[in-house]
């Protein structure tokens, strides 16, 4: 078990829901080692705690790479970072849920962020939301967010869902191990809200989960979720083979050039 203090950075969010203390839970392996400082340092100043999650193996069995995970403890202070033992017998998708229900049985706060480490938020903006939501009937909030490929100017036109605040009161272990990992809060019977955007309308949120090297992505599809739903290796060697085209063969979006939110030297 690796543990660092926690620091709690925030007192409150003004009039949202009467000054909410958050903890915002990390899914993290070393294949998202280019984007966890990013996510760790754009929600701290909304979060009480931060905990980050981490297998020992990748979750098809792989070992970690001890060196990278050495050097993200070290880069990231002031986070709670547990380290777990991963055990044969389960498919990945038990383990993205045991990395939330880890991190669950160690928080405090009354509302929880699920992230993944590669889901950046916009912290002014989520604050701004934060501090105008005035929704205390509602303990579920889904988020809308921009979805990259291959690099981070490459932003598709079609927007998704990431990023899941619950009110920790609602949670249960049957809601967390479940086949749709975090949705399955969507298909309860609780107040939610569905691709909730800022208070301009437009995402807070950047998800960065196809921003990968021809070996990071290799890696990803070996140990994810969804592992089994279509021969993921043979579409990564075939996309390689080319520059970006400027659509993807996850969903087959279309794309648009931007300026990269994180640094570019990140990617």
């Amino acid at each position: 078990l690796i543990t660092n203090d926690i620091q709690y950075l925030t007192g409150g969010m003004g009039g949202w829901m009467d000054k909410p203390r958050i903890t915002t839970i990390i899914n993290y392996c070393t294949n998202d080692y280019r984007f966890i400082k990013d996510c760790i340092d754009n929600v701290r100043r909304f979060s009480t705690e931060i905990i980050v999650p981490v297998s020992d193996c990748f979750f098809d069995g792989t070992p970690e790479n001890r060196e990278l995970l050495d050097k993200t403890y070290k880069e990231n202070p002031n986070v709670n970072f547990i380290e777990y033992e991963w055990t044969e017998g389960n498919e990945p998708r038990y383990w993205h849920n045991m990395s939330r229900w880890i991190g669950l049985q160690n928080c405090s706060t009354e509302w929880i962020l699920f992230l993944d480490a590669d889901e950046v938020v916009e912290e002014k903006r989520f604050i701004e939301w934060l501090s105008q939501n005035k929704d205390v009937d509602t303990p579920i909030y889904e988020f809308s967010t921009y979805w990259y490929f291959r690099d981070i100017t490459n932003r598709a036109t079609t927007t998704e869902h990431a990023g899941l605040l619950v009110r920790k009161d609602i949670i249960n272990q049957d809601l967390i191990f479940h086949d749709h990992e975090r949705w399955s809060f969507m298909y309860t019977h609780y107040n939610k809200k569905f691709m909730e955007p800022g208070l301009d309308g437009k995402p807070m949120i950047h998800h960065y989960s196809w921003v990968r090297t021809y070996d990071e992505m290799l890696r990803k599809v070996k140990g994810w979720g969804h592992t089994k739903d279509r021969d993921w290796t043979s579409m990564v060697h075939e996309e390689f083979k080319k520059d970006f085209d400027g659509t993807d063969f996850v969903h087959n979006y279309q794309y648009e050039k931007v300026k990269g939110y994180i640094d570019e030297s990140s990617s």
